[in-house]
């Protein structure tokens, strides 16, 4: 599998999400400052495209593995499946591993929605 196939080949819904998201930011904003400036919708889609950045960030150091240990903590509370950390981790990576890098939708469309907002901002 190349890069781009794993940067840009994701279902729909991998996209409809996030853009769902960044449209739910975006009016939250707009009804807050209102619809009628340009400087409001400027600062209602770089709002959203900074969250879903910054939400795709996060998915990032969830995808490498940096939570890895409260899900462990909350593991063993049932039934002990991994006899260690170690294990737990491995198990995860190699989970992650084969589900692809689902982080990107959402940098892409956080991208989308902050270049909107700033060539409107241009305009």
């Amino acid at each position: 599998m190349s890069v781009l196939d794993r940067l840009f080949r994701h279902p729909p819904r991998r996209y409809l999400l996030p853009t769902a998201l960044g449209v739910i930011l975006t009016l939250l904003v707009l009804w807050r400052n209102g619809f009628s400036l340009k400087i409001a919708w400027v600062d209602a889609l770089t709002v959203a495209g900074a969250v879903l950045i910054l939400l795709g960030l996060l998915s990032l150091l969830a995808y490498h593995g940096a939570f890895d240990t409260f899900g462990y903590a909350f593991s063993t509370w049932g039934r002990r499946r991994w006899e260690s950390l170690y294990a737990y981790s491995e198990a995860m990576r190699e989970k992650r591993g084969r589900g692809g890098w689902t982080f990107v939708p959402t940098f892409v469309v956080g991208a989308a929605f902050l270049g909107v907002g700033l060539l409107l901002w241009v305009i």
